[in-house]
């Protein structure tokens, strides 16, 4: 049985976990019997030092956008002393990983370590397959890079370009798009089923994805839907208890209420379920809910990795950029104006978009150099 070694992280943001699950999914439903795949917190090699720093993620890209924005462009400057430094780190605990485990291949789902990881192996001359799969959509870090690895996958045609111009091989990046987990899938077969069956008539369905919003802020919102639309919204809040306590306990005394959800593994479902997405333009975010024909409508993105997502989201028509909070609102009424007419085009955009179902061609593409 040939062995697969994915290199991921826990407390980094959702998309990378998001990717390697989506990973264990497709070779578990495709090559049960060829293939085992191990997964390992890359941040966890690095001993106590990278833990604490993997920790500190979330609470620098809440409180601190500016601090994460200047680690994000120290990043572009200085790959060369990240990757030595991590290097000396995480060695011991790698290698000590690949000779028990002895994998046919390594996996990388994050920039930290593509250049460290390849550091380690070309020092001590192991000959190893090491594929890098991007999980950030149009503005990516350098670190992502390194002409080493046997192939780098790329999720979309923006990102390979950008790739080439910054001196990485042609022949080395294969662009497939991002993969998502299973349930993240259109459940309507042609565009003339979109047409057919896109609510029109009902009350608006809205979901409201927390990514480290302020309570605040997520009241302001929730406050503008129902005042300005017939609609019912649902927030999920994730693992973020505060504002799940916080948005519970607000809206407990008012006339109407927001469906509140803490964590919850029905993303898919509700997905389905609602008309409209109101989301920070993670990567994995949009493309899930491309992949389930939802419309998004960006609340923001994170300075760095995720600037250039929402335009992506224009240029691609599969939602809409805003300027500001109040332009949610008014991005929802260019939606159903018209009898939601662009809201169902952009649902059209979403079923012909290139980065849908990728998840077993990436798996597929793997198993052919290892097996």
């Amino acid at each position: 049985m040939k062995k697969v070694l994915i290199i991921s992280s826990e407390y980094t943001g959702h998309g990378h976990k998001s990717v390697h699950t989506a990973l264990l999914q497709a070779f578990g439903s495709l090559y049960k019997e060829e293939i085992e795949c191990k997964v390992i917190n890359g941040f966890t090699l690095g001993g106590p030092d990278l833990i604490a720093a993997e920790r500190l993620y979330n609470t620098c890209v809440k409180y601190f956008p500016k601090l994460w924005n200047n680690i994000f462009k120290f990043s572009f400057k200085n790959k060369n002393f990240i990757n030595r430094h991590n290097s000396l780190t995480i060695k011991r605990r790698f290698l000590k990983i690949v000779k028990n485990y002895k994998p046919d291949i390594i996996v990388n789902v994050h920039p930290m370590f593509s250049g460290s990881l390849l550091n380690v192996l070309k020092k001590k001359n192991i000959d190893i397959k090491f594929i890098i799969i991007i999980t950030d959509l149009i503005t990516i870090t350098k670190l992502w890079f390194d002409n080493r690895a046997d192939k780098i996958i790329s999720p979309s045609n923006e990102a390979s370009e950008y790739m080439m111009k910054n001196g990485i091989d042609k022949e080395r990046i294969v662009t497939f798009g991002l993969p998502v987990r299973e349930g993240f899938c259109a459940l309507l077969n042609s565009k003339e089923e979109i047409r057919e069956k896109t609510n029109i008539n009902d009350t608006l369905k809205i979901l409201l994805l927390n990514n480290s919003e302020k309570v605040k802020r997520l009241i302001y919102i929730i406050n503008g839907l129902y005042s300005r639309f017939k609609c019912e919204v649902t927030v999920v809040c994730g693992r973020n208890e505060r504002t799940y306590d916080k948005l519970r306990e607000f809206f407990s005394s008012r006339s109407y209420s927001p469906t509140i959800i803490g964590y919850t593994n029905e993303l898919p479902r509700l997905f389905h379920e609602n008309d409209i997405l109101i989301t920070r333009s993670g990567p994995t975010a949009i493309i899930e809910a491309v992949n389930c024909l939802i419309p998004v409508v960006s609340m923001g993105a994170l300075p760095g990795q995720e600037e250039e997502n929402p335009i992506y989201l224009n240029r691609n028509g599969l939602g809409y950029n805003t300027s500001s909070t109040d332009d949610i609102f008014n991005k929802i009424d260019l939606l159903i104006q018209n009898n939601r007419e662009n809201l169902i085009k952009i649902r059209e955009n979403q079923f012909d978009y290139y980065g849908r179902n990728v998840r077993e061609k990436i798996v597929k593409y793997i198993a052919d150099i290892i097996l």
